[in-house]
């Protein structure tokens, strides 16, 4: 719903525009601003007691981000989506405890994409895009405070796998003054992780989570 009413007020902006934004090829596009990250989690169950049943959930963050796109033709370029670590709250969901913050973990989205620019529309120009997603995940610290006493009072760490999926983007410019634009962007992307659950220094079980997230950038940018 958030995503789509930042669309709704782009759309809205078009009367106040100067022009469309045209690129060509061998431009340099750039776009910058806020990203966030909406997990889509589906976990697989622990299977060790006293945690047995319960699934990993993760939170929502936003940090910078930026795209750059190199233009091949005046309609495809090759674009590369990045941004500053994303740090994100793990919970664990039980029956029996409800949801438990149990630690956190932090990732990058290196995100290559082929984009596909659509026909304009007045002053806006929509396109689409296609490509290959690694998130590296790294910082996973467990909140001893709260695992521990589940596990009988020994120490807990998790690890979580790197991951590359497939990714489908879908993003709209909005052209303002002076040659900048407003953008409007949107990835869906296919990541699965596995958290390794260690008690004392010994792997004591695997989990199989599917983040699936929604990341979605409130921005501008500009061609050069």
């Amino acid at each position: 719903m958030q995503l789509s009413r930042q669309i709704a007020l782009a759309l809205a902006l078009t009367g106040m525009a100067s022009g469309a934004q045209a690129y060509q090829a061998g431009d340099w596009v750039v776009r910058f601003g806020a990203a966030t990250v909406e997990p889509d989690v589906d976990s697989d169950a622990f299977a060790v007691a006293p945690l047995t049943g319960g699934t990993v959930d993760v939170d929502s963050d936003t940090q910078a981000g930026l795209t750059v796109t190199y233009m091949l033709k005046d309609w495809f370029g090759i674009e590369l989506l990045a941004a500053t670590p994303f740090q994100h709250d793990l919970y664990l969901e039980d029956t029996a405890l409800g949801r438990t913050r149990i630690g956190e973990t932090k990732h990058l989205p290196p995100t290559l994409l082929a984009q596909f620019s659509l026909p304009e529309y007045g002053r806006v120009r929509p396109y689409v895009g296609v490509g290959v997603n690694y998130t590296r995940f790294f910082g996973e610290r467990i909140d001893d405070d709260v695992v521990s006493p589940l596990i009988g009072g020994a120490d807990a760490d998790v690890d979580l796998s790197n991951s590359w999926g497939l990714a489908a983007e879908l993003g709209v410019d909005v052209a303002l003054s002076d040659g900048w634009f407003l953008n409007l962007s949107a990835w869906k992307m296919d990541l699965n992780t596995e958290a390794r659950l260690s008690v004392n220094g010994t792997t004591v079980d695997k989990v199989d989570v599917e983040i699936d997230p929604l990341v979605w950038m409130v921005g501008v940018g500009r061609a050069f």
